[in-house]
């Protein structure tokens, strides 16, 4: 696959006669490198742009450098090239499709610190703000749901089965943009992780959520009693993980 940083080595028939453009592109490379990330596919210089400032903003509000935020480990952006706006992380790579926003690539990385510190993160998250109350019991209910309604849909029957008292409890603290059958604990952290990076984009998908026509929502709107996000509970959460990232050092075992 394709990486940005060895544009020269993919056209050696070119190689010191670098256009403007190309320059650009191996300057972007090299910071990306410098902090551990590989990019995958074809991506354009104007992307990889927008992800050296995801990541620059990231490490001015967490205060962190990205090889320590994320562990020490790589992480790998791999560009489907495919259509729509979807992102998957699986361990240290994410994977984005053509129509990603600055906000789907902070959410995956919110993914990708979870994985890179052994899920941990998302555990003391729920365990902080007492969060997925009941979620043995809720997670199985919540797939016989979803799978009930697969088995409708065969026999030609039409029903979304959608019941708001199988969610995930988001514990003592509105959820970072609202919550419907998907949201989890892994959602939870992701969502709070874009929310700290994009606090303004969060304010309005909390408050737009809050519109929704379901019990929970009347408490989504954290925008009434927070004037950012750093200062909701999952806000200031977030705060005290990445401080405490500074006393850590890379691949240092966690002590629970």
């Amino acid at each position: 696959m394709k990486s940005l940083h060895n544009y020269d080595t993919l056209n050696p028939t070119r190689k010191g006669e670098m256009t403007m453009a190309e320059t650009e592109k191996s300057r972007l490379g090299a910071e990306l490198t410098a902090r551990q990330v590989t990019l995958e596919g074809d991506w354009t210089a104007d992307e990889a742009r927008r992800i050296l400032a995801v990541f620059e903003r990231l490490e001015a509000l967490s205060d962190s450098d990205s090889a320590a935020l994320f562990n020490g480990q790589p992480t790998v952006l791999q560009h489907s090239g495919r259509p729509g706006r979807v992102g998957r992380t699986l361990g240290g790579r994410v994977i984005l499709d053509a129509d990603w926003t600055d906000w789907t690539l902070a959410h995956e990385l919110g993914h990708r610190w979870n994985n890179a510190w052994g899920r941990a993160p998302e555990q003391d998250l729920r365990t902080a703000l007492r969060a997925g109350r009941l979620e043995w019991l809720k997670r199985p209910l919540r797939w016989f749901e979803k799978g009930l309604e697969r088995l409708l849909r065969k026999l030609g029957i039409k029903a979304r089965l959608d019941w708001p008292a199988l969610w995930y409890h988001p514990g003592d603290a509105p959820p970072p943009c609202g919550s419907d059958r998907n949201f989890n604990s892994s959602e939870d952290l992701a969502e709070c992780f874009a929310s700290f990076v994009f606090p303004e984009d969060s304010k309005s998908r909390a408050k737009n959520a809050a519109k929704k026509p379901v019990k929970p929502a009347a408490h989504w709107d954290w925008g009434r009693q927070h004037t950012g996000f750093i200062q909701t509970p999952r806000g200031q959460f977030l705060s005290r993980q990445f401080k405490a990232t500074h006393s850590r050092q890379p691949s240092q075992p966690r002590k629970r």
